[in-house]
């Protein structure tokens, strides 16, 4: 037989859904237990993994992420039949076509060393007769030249060959393995290259700077860090890789060195990092007597 709510009741039932909304309540701000539901889900989404450094080698950043952006200036817009007589006419009509503005970061470094080198004497030829026309590629001259060292990290530290340089492991298909050898020679041509671009020397050979990068790229730089990074510190103060990795490693700290004003936080933070960790595992006399860092423009 149905029974019909007196108000009475009505009101105990109200009591009873508050007081339990209120232990609930209550409940909640108690201190999480370890394996509670909150912990649960940050351990399986990873938010949980900026509560404790990880211990994980780093990968360098993507290519995308560190290239700097260069923008092209005003040379596009000049009427290339008034360079007539100028060497750097076709110069400029490679790097305006549009090979030259999706060209790869090397390609794009090449052309505009090219153009540094070329324009001079166009301007000087122009002076007399077309003043304006001399003053505009003067101005892209200079605006070349302070871009010079962005052209240059975008092309080396910054490139899918520096990187490879130090990916391990290698990915499918990547530039073949070369010899401790032919990787040293590589990054010192690439940084002889660098200085005398930065002191004013432009001239450049582009099939050999392609392949200097290739031989860069096949250096095994990576599996080197990784090998030091997986070992105890016990280990590696008498393991070989340390000194084989520390050849190759002061070369490319040369480069940054010298393109320290233009280097991109993405690449501070993963360069920091790496050497963190060569410091760590250089123990014993590596330690007690570092490699000394050569100046840029002083290797041989």
């Amino acid at each position: 037989m149905l029974h019909r709510r007196t108000p009475g009741s009505q009101h105990e039932r109200s009591r009873w859904l508050l007081c339990s909304a209120f232990l609930i309540l209550l409940d909640g701000c108690q201190p999480a237990e370890p394996d509670t539901p909150l912990e649960v889900y940050l351990s399986r989404t990873g938010a949980a993994q900026s509560i404790a450094p990880s211990d994980e080698l780093k990968v360098p950043p993507v290519v995308v992420d560190l290239q700097l952006p260069i923008p092209w200036g005003t040379l596009d817009t000049l009427d290339l039949v008034n360079l007539s007589g100028c060497t750097v006419q076709a110069t400029i009509g490679k790097r305006n076509s549009s090979l030259g503005r999706y060209a790869k970061p090397s390609q794009r470094l090449l052309l505009e060393l090219e153009y540094l080198q070329l324009a001079p004497p166009c301007i000087d030829l122009l002076r007399d007769h077309n003043s304006t026309l001399a003053n505009a590629i003067d101005a892209a001259w200079r605006q070349r030249q302070k871009q010079l060292p962005a052209l240059i990290f975008n092309a080396t530290l910054g490139s899918d060959e520096y990187r490879s340089f130090w990916l391990a492991p290698r990915a499918p298909g990547d530039y073949p393995v070369v010899s401790l050898a032919v990787a040293v020679s590589a990054l010192k041509r690439i940084n002889r290259h660098v200085c005398r671009w930065l002191s004013g020397d432009y001239q450049a050979q582009n099939r050999d700077f392609e392949v200097l990068l290739s031989q860069v790229a096949g250096g095994d730089a990576g599996a080197l860090l990784q090998a030091l990074h997986t070992q105890s510190s016990g280990v590696l103060a008498a393991d070989p890789a340390v000194g084989r990795l520390q050849s190759r490693l002061t070369l490319v700290k040369a480069l940054e060195t010298h393109l320290a004003s233009i280097l991109p936080l993405q690449y501070r933070y993963w360069m920091d990092d790496r050497n963190d960790r060569v410091t760590a595992a250089a123990t014993g006399k590596f330690l007690q007597s570092p490699p000394s860092l050569p100046q840029p423009c002083g290797i041989n």
